[in-house]
């Protein structure tokens, strides 16, 4: 005999029609009154569509987790034909003649309203490519708009944007005029550029340019599975490339952090280098560049760095004050409250640390099942992904009002790509300061925290493939 709800679990992700057939009348949905609404904790597949699509109510932020983690427990074209399926509505089979003329009087046509609203905000805010002319999930969606639905003026809508997304055009909305950019601070030689020579606020604002243009990119689906943790394969559907991107150049500015140091054999020009970083760090934190904060904190903590006793004795009373406040912002007490809480005051632009969200986003996928054993859509876990998804999706709509000096990037790329590892920085770190030879600080100013970084380390081993 079969175990009670496994048939459900093994129908959550599907695309042919004949499974949906399977499911169709599978319609429990588990609810929790937190006194204010109703919370949505578990259910089948059909059930959470038409709790999607209700006519009596429109639950604007169970939409939102569900656009948002949809692809968690179902696929794209199984989503398509269930609200295709959801519009056609047809009343319960229990209703008598006079319930069944009410229902298509009344009812029908609302759910219907909610569907074409559901699949407009999908399409406009939650959709991730695949995109472009033969895509079949927007031929069939663009099948739908303009046959079945072409009397209604949200059709048309509809009918338009999936014009749009096969036409390969960004929906995404323009952004009110932007003040103009703050002029920037070129060195003497364009043609010959040196890191201690270029302004700290220059670099701090190429840096932040060229991290925030990869932040955009990041897609909701690449959060889901812990995607960015499995190696790239020809099957993979979302390898999680962006994040993936995000990782390496975290990993890369660490590193040419410490190639820097390290490059200087007079212990002065090493101090200097420290303290000219501190103010890139310093000016990356005024930009709310948290990410290049946390990963030049990771370059001077690193060991070969760190262990440079006299080096750091000569550092300036002013640049180890300097690392104060950014210390404290990246406490790992009481998990990193001080940190989370700034974050949360934060107003975009912004470039949060990914790391933590990679953190949270991993205890939630671990901690909890995806299904209940009732064999149920935990739709609860599906909240919380939401929750960490949803506040990076903020970030991710203000733009950098900055100009770019494309002669400063490409000194910065250059470096950044060529910097080596930090294990193999350490022993030319022992050749500039041999072990047992002053490692004893003369000024307890500056103390390595660690911590933070450990989460995004975690993540970047997984690239070593």
């Amino acid at each position: 005999m079969s175990q009670p709800g496994k048939k459900q679990q093994m129908d959550f992700r599907f695309s042919e029609s004949d499974e949906i057939e399977e499911i169709e009348e599978l319609k429990e949905l588990v609810c929790e009154n937190n006194g204010e609404a109703e919370i949505v904790k578990a259910g089948t597949l059909t059930a959470l569509i038409e709790n999607l699509t209700r006519h009596d109510r429109l639950d604007a932020s169970f939409n939102r987790i569900f656009l948002t983690t949809y692809e968690y427990f179902t696929s794209r074209p199984a989503l398509i034909d269930l609200l295709i399926r959801r519009f056609a509505c047809p009343p319960p089979v229990t209703f008598n003649p006079t319930q069944v003329t009410e229902w298509s009087n009344e009812t029908k046509p609302l759910v219907q309203v909610r569907v074409i609203n559901i699949l407009k905000q999908w399409l406009e805010h939650f959709w991730t490519g695949p995109e472009g002319p033969d895509d079949p999930n927007l031929l069939k969606l663009q099948s739908f708009a303009n046959g079945a639905v072409t009397e209604t003026s949200a059709a048309q809508q509809l009918a338009e944007l999936v014009q749009r997304r096969l036409a390969g055009l960004d929906l995404k909305r323009s952004h009110p005029s932007t003040p103009k950019p703050p002029k920037p601070i070129l060195p003497r030689k364009l043609n010959k550029l040196e890191f201690i020579k270029i302004d700290a606020k220059e670099i701090a604002r190429q840096l932040t340019i060229m991290e925030a243009c990869m932040f955009s990119k990041v897609q909701t689906c690449e959060f889901l599975h812990k995607s960015w943790q499995k190696k790239e394969s020809p099957d993979a559907f979302y390898p999680a490339q962006n994040i993936k991107a995000l990782i390496r150049y975290f990993n890369q500015l660490s590193n040419w952090v410490g190639a820097l140091i390290i490059a200087e054999s007079e212990l002065k020009k090493r101090t200097q280098c420290i303290g000219h970083l501190v103010n890139v760090a310093t000016e990356c934190y005024n930009l709310q560049n948290y990410s290049a904060v946390i990963s030049i904190l990771s370059g001077l903590e690193s060991a070969p760095i760190y262990r440079l006793a006299r080096t750091w004795a000569m550092v300036t009373q002013r640049s180890c004050d300097a690392l104060r406040p950014l210390q404290a912002m990246v406490s790992s007490a009481q998990n990193y409250n001080a940190y989370r809480e700034m974050l949360r005051m934060t107003v975009p632009p912004c470039i949060p640390f990914l790391g933590l969200y990679l953190k949270d986003l991993t205890f939630i996928e671990d901690g909890n099942p995806s299904v209940t054993q009732e064999g149920l859509i935990n739709f609860h876990k599906c909240t919380m992904l939401a929750s960490s998804v949803h506040e990076i999706r903020r970030f991710q709509q203000a733009p950098y009002c900055l100009q770019t000096v494309p002669e400063v990037q490409e000194y910065l790329v250059t470096q950044l790509q060529s910097a080596p590892d930090v294990h193999d920085m350490y022993e030319r770190s022992c050749v500039l300061e041999p072990r047992g030879r002053g490692e004893q600080r003369h000024r307890d100013s500056y103390t390595a925290t660690g911590g933070m970084t450990t989460s995004m380390v975690i993540a970047c081993m997984i690239l070593d493939d």
